[in-house]
């Protein structure tokens, strides 16, 4: 009976480190040098989302018209992602992350609605 208790331990620390991956995965967590209510946090995410948008929109349908293929990672303002971006936001990588959601999604709809008038 004493020898089933070594295990206890073993299994507590396995379950751990196998749980552990699967939480760090769970999405994108705001990290700032500065302390911000959850307010200030959202208000940052739809700004950099909002920008990224605009951008991406514009550059697809850009390149829909001029018979592109589709690829939003060639464009400068999707890998550098910073546009409008100021230093009182916080998190340069969080901004950035959130750009290019808005980047991405603004591109691909900028890219198929012009790509769909032209058929």
């Amino acid at each position: 009976m004493a020898h089933r208790f070594h295990f206890v331990p073993a299994f507590a620390l396995l379950g751990a480190l196998v749980a552990a991956p699967a939480c760090a995965t769970g999405g994108y967590v705001y990290r700032s040098d500065r302390p911000y209510e959850q307010g200030r946090a959202r208000e940052v995410e739809r700004i950099a989302h909002e920008n990224g948008y605009r951008d991406g929109r514009s550059a697809g349908e850009k390149d829909a018209r001029k018979g592109k293929s589709f690829s939003f990672e060639r464009h400068d303002d999707w890998r550098d992602a910073d546009d409008g971006y100021h230093r009182d936001f916080g998190d340069r990588d969080f901004y950035r992350h959130e750009f290019r959601e808005g980047f991405r999604s603004g591109y691909s709809e900028g890219f198929n609605a012009v790509a769909r008038n032209r058929r």
